[in-house]
């Protein structure tokens, strides 16, 4: 902390009620007369380390004053083991060294450095401090500025550990404020491995144990972003590793050497420089300090530093473990030399390293990617916005990544610097049309190049995320597909042959289906036949209503489109006229259980003739309400329940048995350890006043509230109700429950609902999936509405 001295504060408030000028940088008689100021290498205090042996460190104090100052020693005794290269300076600049004598243990010293003036009578002062640490550790003592140790629980999300993006448990800790720190990476996740990478009772001091960052690959990165690093320049940074060399009828572990990964330093987040690493077995297990050395760059003015872990050498069966980040201020590395990017074009960048291109166009643009393309070849590039156009030329520097090599070409990061040169730039665009031989051909020359694939783009839902995949034109699909990239195609190009022009961005692998990615261009109707696809409806009210049909039909020629329905309760629904896109279904009030049918849409030239092109979707229509209270009913209504898991949301179909019964009955979970839950339903299908019920239950051991919100129309009471532990909601799925019709069983009153109105739930007050350590975890089950 800054000490000011009293005569100081006081001379202040004097003159701020005065018209003296005395507070001034003017000389008087040769001598400083302003207020007096003092900082060592730009802030209050420092710290320099050295080793026992003793001698003059490397490391110097840039003392800054305004004012003549003055160095004493705190404890008088330590001025015989500490020199300063001088006791006392005048105002301006001056170079602090420091000797140091021959020591059998660790010892510090804190040195006082006073500036001082005389103003209008008044004697000012203002002080810095200079900590003095000898030792034989690599690390220097006292706090980190920022420190890290993978929180104290990770839990696997659909079977797998999260990537550090999505890791919800970081610390971000240090003396300095660090919670704008972010992680990112490329297959690189938060994990716990198993007590075979456990520290050994004598590593414990030094290493925290699970969780800890784990890598596997050699295209593995780890960053870490936006360290607050305030006006200090000289650093010591250390983590600790272990590494897996081999399985063989288990983990085995083995050294880590100063090349076992690569450690680099960034000013600006995009150009990083290699440091060089220190490694030193911690005790008598496999976990290593690993320490990095490094200044500031002299001229190099930033608050923020980044640091990268990558360049993994591990093989198969291998995987590198690191926790335990922290960055000190002090040590005795060099200054950070950050590589000259490689000025080049885009076809000869073959392997990741930092480049520079010059006057590339951008092709093919998202939110989230766009591709640059020169005479030479095209590439893609990540970004964070919306900031680029097609037909941009552009400068790009920066570093350049292979994601899961070698599946993907090369592609500039998202941190990439880029100047603008020009805009409204035309494209020879050149698309070569790829038979599945030419796809099967791509994969042993992966590249980002220009290409039209023809075929039937499908929509897939899986774990809560919608993909568009490509049914390619004579490819079996349940081998050879296509995967739509950051593009979400019309839904009048659904299931309905299309040409797809875009640029191949390379290969994904999913069970026994690979795909070729594609970043479309434009993708267009490729048929001179007649199609139909249509879009399944809501689910009907029990009160009886009219819902249009959407259909998109094409190339009819004399051809129109019909429509029937059909199944065990086609009587329960009418049709009207079709139109020209949509068709009237009507459904009959229902006095009973649910009812469902098909509707069949067709092209022929005339009703009843053979169809030409035909698709189905499905009638559903939601039972009478029972108006009574469902206590002993656990399942729940049609679309009340998530279909599948959605981890963004924290939303998770499960199953489980209740009540004793062995059948594994369809419920919601929602929520995680670290995460609050939310989850929307389908529409209701019911209007007016009603009731809604259903089971919930808190996590074993814990507690929850539940949230319930009606949109759409109507309205909920009461809003939310506190949840009690069960101690069959623990583990996995599925759960085995038993139900307390007297405290598990809920009834709410809902007014004025509409056929189209959803129902929320979620343990967050504000329906939202956050971070938050202190909520709850909900199970719901028989949800009805009556």
């Amino acid at each position: 902390m800054k000490v000011v001295n009293f005569w100081k504060t006081l001379f202040c408030a004097a003159l701020a009620v005065t018209a003296f000028s005395a507070c001034s940088d003017d000389d008087e008689e040769g001598g400083y007369s302003g207020m007096p100021e003092i900082t060592v290498n730009g802030g209050e205090s420092v710290t320099v380390a050295g080793k026992l042996e003793g001698g003059k460190l490397e490391q110097t104090v840039e003392v800054v004053s305004k004012g003549d100052w003055t160095l004493t020693f705190k404890n008088s005794g330590d001025s015989q083991w500490v020199t300063p290269s001088a006791m006392s300076g005048k105002t301006g600049t001056t170079q602090l060294t420091f000797t140091l004598g021959q020591a059998s243990g660790e010892r510090s010293a804190i040195l006082v450095l006073t500036a001082s003036s005389m103003v209008e009578g008044f004697p000012l002062t203002d002080e810095a401090t200079i900590t003095v640490v000898q030792s034989d550790s690599d690390v220097p003592t006292g706090n980190a500025l920022y420190s890290e140790n993978c929180g104290t629980k990770v839990e696997k999300v659909d079977g797998y550990w999260p990537y550090v993006d999505k890791f919800e448990g970081w610390t971000r800790g240090g003396s300095l404020d660090q919670k704008a720190v972010t992680y990112t990476g490329n297959s690189a996740s938060v994990a716990n491995s198993g007590k075979t990478f456990d520290p050994a009772e004598d590593e414990t001091t030094v290493v925290s144990g699970p969780p800890y960052v784990s890598m596997n690959k050699s295209t593995s990165v780890f960053n870490i972003n936006d360290i607050n690093i305030a006006s200090n320049t000289n650093f010591t940074f250390t983590f600790t590793a272990v590494q897996q060399v081999n399985y063989s009828g288990g983990v085995v572990l083995g050294d880590v050497t100063d090349e076992t990964i690569r450690f680099s330093v960034s000013t600006d987040g995009s150009s990083y420089a290699p440091v060089a690493l220190k490694v030193k077995k911690v005790a008598s297990g496999y976990w290593y300090l690993c320490t990095a050395e490094f200044k500031l760059p002299a001229g190099v003015s930033t608050d923020k530093i980044w640091v990268r872990f990558d360049g993994y050498a591990g093989l198969e069966n291998h995987g590198l473990r690191i926790d335990d980040f922290k960055l000190y201020e002090g040590g005795n590395g060099s200054e950070l030399v950050v590589p000259e990017p490689i000025t080049t074009t885009i076809g000869d960048i073959k392997e990741p390293g930092d480049y520079e291109l010059k006057g590339v166009t951008v092709v093919n643009r998202s939110e989230i990617a766009y591709v640059i393309a020169d005479n030479t070849g095209s590439m893609l590039v990540y970004h964070s916005g919306n900031e680029r156009s097609v037909g941009d030329k552009i400068n790009i520097s920066g570093a350049v990544t292979i994601y899961q090599a070698p599946n993907n070409p090369p592609q500039f990061a998202k941190e990439a610097v880029v100047e603008v040169v020009s805009t409204g730039n035309a494209w020879n665009y050149d698309f070569k049309e790829y038979s599945v031989d030419d796809v099967n051909a791509y994969f042993n020359n992966i590249v980002c190049t220009p290409i039209i694939l023809k075929g039937k783009v499908v929509k897939e839902e899986s774990n809560g995320k919608t993909f568009y995949n490509l049914e390619l034109d004579g490819a079996d699909a349940t081998v050879l597909q296509g995967s739509v990239q950051y593009y979400t195609p019309d839904a009048d190009k659904l299931d309905v042959p299309v040409a797809v022009k875009g640029y191949a961005v390379g290969k994904s692998q999913a069970g026994n289906i690979t795909r070729i990615k594609i970043f479309p261009y434009e993708i267009t109707v490729n048929s001179t036949d007649p199609y139909i696809t249509a879009t399944a409806p809501a689910t009907f009210n029990a009160d009886g209503e009219t819902i249009n049909v959407a259909f998109n039909a094409g190339n009819l020629g004399s051809n129109k489109v019909f429509a029937k329905i059909e199944g065990t309760d086609a009587g329960q629904f009418t049709l009207g006229a079709v139109g020209a896109n949509s068709v009237p279904v009507t459904a009959k009030a229902n006095d009973g259980a649910a009812k469902s049918a098909k509707l069949t849409l067709y092209v022929a030239a005339s009703d009843g003739a053979a169809a030409v092109a035909t698709t189905s979707v499905d009638l559903k229509q939601a039972a009478k309400p029972s108006g009574n209270d469902t206590k002993g009913t656990y399942t729940s209504m049609d679309g009340m329940l998530p279909t599948t898991t959605n981890s963004d949301n924290a939303s998770y179909a499960e199953k489980a048995k209740i009540n004793g019964s062995s059948d594994q009955i369809a419920i919601l979970k929602l929520g995680t350890g670290k995460k609050t839950g939310v989850f929307t339903t389908e529409a209701v299908g019911v209007s007016g006043n009603k009731k809604l019920s259903f089971y919930a239950a808190a996590w074993n051991k814990a507690s929850a509230t539940l949230y319930v919100r009606v949109n759409g129309g109507g309205t909920i009471a009461p809003a939310s109700i506190d949840l009690t532990a069960n101690s069959g909601v623990a583990g996995t799925a599925p759960y085995t429950i038993t139900f307390n019709d007297d405290t598990e069983y809920f009834t709410f009153d809902v007014t004025g609902l509409t056929a189209t109105s959803t129902l929320t739930f979620s343990t967050s007050a504000n329906f939202d999936a956050s971070s938050n350590t202190a909520t709850g975890r909900a199970l719901v089950a028989g949800i009805q509405i009556y």
